[in-house]
């Protein structure tokens, strides 16, 4: 008797603690970190920055119809890096979120020097909540043709 009334006491602790863990990422708190993290990966110009916000076994499927891996995506980003002088920049970005799981979407307007718009694309990404942050599983996106 003594043992099951040991177990119930850690089963209601750790649902208390699991639950004050959900309280401290609300909704809003979640919607900051996700957009912070979109903009830094927007203006990641180095391997460190998006291994941190990648996930391991995230996926990128690109329009030659491969899905690369977090180590290729890096691989291709920081070999493809545009010109220091295009200036980028979010638009219609709407954040959803669905427990430990949220999906970003929205516009990537570039443009340069002058600040003529030279690319218009529209994007999705697939976070997870883990390991105590948010971390990218997912990447698409397409150029907007005009």
């Amino acid at each position: 008797m003594r043992w099951f009334t040991v177990l119930v006491l850690l089963a209601v602790l750790s649902s208390s603690q699991s639950h004050a863990f959900q309280t401290a990422r609300s909704p809003e708190a979640a919607r900051k970190t996700l957009l912070a993290l979109e903009d830094e990966w927007l203006h990641a110009r180095d391997a460190a920055t998006l291994g941190w916000i990648l996930a391991d076994d995230f996926v990128h499927p690109v329009s030659q119809g491969v899905f690369l891996s977090k180590a290729e995506h890096i691989e291709w980003y920081v070999q493809h890096l545009p010109p220091l002088d295009r200036k980028t920049r979010f638009e219609q970005v709407r954040v959803r979120i669905y427990g430990d799981t949220a999906v970003v979407n929205g516009v990537v307007i570039a443009s340069d020097e002058s600040g003529k718009e030279v690319e218009r694309s529209v994007f999705t990404d697939v976070f997870v909540y883990r390991d105590g942050r948010w971390q990218a599983v997912n990447a698409q996106e397409n150029r907007v043709e005009r």
